[in-house]
């Protein structure tokens, strides 16, 4: 699944943009949900870091696509902006707020394509992000990279991240295991989901995980140690078990 969101004050180019997207994930499989906004202080009100892409306009009302994307960087310093202009000068400055790219309008399918095939590249090399559902306060979308390991403790799980630890309800970690596949998450006990990026080093039973040491089940060792051994190099693993 990949999230757009279209940021145009222009109805017949909201229009052409969404139909062109839709035509792309027919031709290629991919599932695209399209959110659509036609001002940028909208867009921004509400802004929740759950897209892979944002289309902007730069010419828009109120607040141009300019100053919107660099307001929006503060909020998200990692969403692909995309800017659709049809003045290429203004474009260029894009590159200062770290856009992956700009169309000139109008907009071309064939062009739209080559912009999507690049960044299908860019999701595909990049781990997708963890959603926490933390009660009373809504989901919070963490970066792969800053989730050292999720623990489960009388069905309540707990995220521990570089900003801190995060509690939330869970009945199991194989579920988990299998929505982070790919991202370079595995158990080493029924009771610890690990981040093997942030693992340092490997004692009998136990395994030192950005600063904290976690019990190795029997059971899971030889899976665990061969999957941190692809992951990682010079690391060694020490004594028995």
């Amino acid at each position: 699944m990949l999230k757009a969101a279209i940021v145009e004050d222009s109805a017949s180019d909201r229009i052409s943009l969404k139909k062109f997207l839709d035509r792309y994930a027919a031709e290629t499989g991919m599932a695209i949900m399209t959110d659509v906004f036609d001002r940028a202080e909208i867009f921004l009100q509400s802004y929740k870091p759950v897209y892979d892409v944002v289309f902007m306009d730069i010419c828009l009302p109120y607040m141009n696509g300019m100053d919107a994307a660099e307001q929006l960087r503060r909020l998200d310093e990692e969403v692909p902006i995309i800017f659709v202009t049809d003045m290429a000068q203004y474009a260029l400055r894009g590159y200062k707020v770290g856009a992956l790219d700009y169309f000139l309008k109008p907009v071309k399918y064939y062009d739209l394509k080559l912009r999507m095939d690049k960044l299908r590249l860019i999701n595909e090399s990049r781990p997708s992000p963890v959603v926490i559902h933390i009660p009373g306060e809504g989901d919070k979308v963490m970066p792969a990279q800053d989730v050292y390991y999720i623990e489960i403790m009388d069905k309540r799980l707990t995220y521990h991240c570089a900003s801190g630890d995060y509690e939330t309800r869970g009945s199991g970690l194989k579920q988990l295991e299998n929505e982070l596949a790919g991202s370079g998450f595995c158990r080493c006990s029924s009771s610890y989901l690990v981040n093997l990026r942030w693992c340092r080093e490997i004692k009998g039973d136990e395994v030192l995980v950005a600063g904290t040491w976690l019990k190795i089940s029997r059971g899971m060792k030889k899976e665990f140690v061969t999957r941190l051994s692809e992951v990682l190099t010079g690391l060694t693993p020490c004594g028995g078990g």
